[in-house]
Formats: structure tokens, sequence, C-alpha cells
């Protein structure tokens, strides 16, 4: 399990499949991954399965993602397996209701330390619709670098990627500490 500020980041068991159901039927969830097709059930369950194997051969998943406040299932994000990549990718879904927030990628900076820190996987690549920007702008701020444009199915798809040499060199660039102003009054003294 991995933790964030907000969000735990919890392995999947097969009964999960119901909690994610919500998530994997909202259309406007599924508009960048399906054309906005709901996934049937068993679609639902055959991903759940599939994270349950992947971490226990693997050690890595698309994790089930909680509200850390209240344990509620919103989503998953992590690096799982996309169709016939050779590199793990990384992904996430979220619940309508919590868009906008930032927890996509608060999630994906853990699940992406997970995956070179503790995983030790050497490149990781994340596939989405140029259209869909908020994806691509969480790709960004996690040092991904457009990588290819490619077409599968017929749909055009962009491949970001990053691997853990160039991201390892990236960490060790930053400053210690970031300089912050000083706040000179206080928020009481503004009545």
């Amino acid at each position: 399990m991995l933790r964030t500020e907000r969000l735990l980041l919890h392995t999947w068991e097969s009964s999960d499949w119901s909690a994610l159901r919500p998530i994997a039927t909202d259309v406007e969830v599924m508009r960048y991954i399906t054309g906005g097709i709901p996934w049937t059930d068993e679609q639902i369950q055959n991903f759940v399965n599939r994270q349950v194997l992947l971490y226990s051969d693997r050690g890595f998943c698309r994790w089930k993602l909680l509200e850390a406040s209240t344990g509620e299932l919103i989503g998953f994000c992590g690096v799982g397996i996309w169709r016939e990549a050779l590199d793990p990718e990384i992904g996430w879904w979220l619940a309508r209701s919590h868009w906008g927030r930032g927890l996509a990628t608060e999630a994906a900076r853990a699940a992406l330390n997970d995956a070179f820190e503790r995983v030790r996987l050497d490149r990781i690549i994340s596939i989405a619709m140029p259209a869909n920007v908020a994806s691509l702008a969480i790709m960004k701020k996690l040092g991904l670098k457009l990588d290819a444009e490619f077409e599968s199915d017929g749909v055009k798809l962009l491949r970001y990627a990053v691997d853990r040499q160039s991201r390892d060199q990236r960490e060790r660039s930053k400053p210690l500490f970031s300089k912050v102003s000083p706040r000179l009054t206080s928020p009481e003294s503004h009545h």
C-alpha cells in the first residue's frame, strides 16, 4: 500500500470490481478510454482480476485508489500493461466527482516513484488521446516527454515516456529547499 496526503493506493481483491463499476460505466470517465462506451461487468471483473495477478507476478499494478479520509474507492492509478506495449504503462481513472483537485497527479506521482524505486522498472510510458488534455498535463507534470504519435484500432494516440536514469538525474538537480516568501501578516489581521 502507498499513502499520500489525501489518498491510499491499495492492492485489489477480486470482490472490488463492484465498487469500480460506477466509474467504469460513467460515459464521461470513459470518453477518452472507449469513446464513452461503458464497460460491461465482465470487463470490470477482468480488469480487477488482471491487477490482482499483475501485482502477484510482477510487484506492480494499477492500484485501487481510495480517499484517505473516507476509504471510498474513487478510481485507480498505477502501472500496468497496455495492449502489446513492451514497456509498462502508467494510467489513471478518477470518479468524476473527484476531478479537478489534483488527485490524479498526487496518485500518479506516488505510483511512479514506487515503480522506479521499489519495483526498479527502467522505463514507463503513458498513452492518451490528443484531446485528453487533462491526462497529457499530468504526464508532463510527472516529467514524461512525448515519445511517439501512433494509431491503434484507428484511434490517434500519443505516447509519453520517462526512464529511471533521466528521472533520477532530474530529481538530483532539484534544489533541496525552495524559496518561500514569508507571510507578512496573519489572516486574522484582515477583518
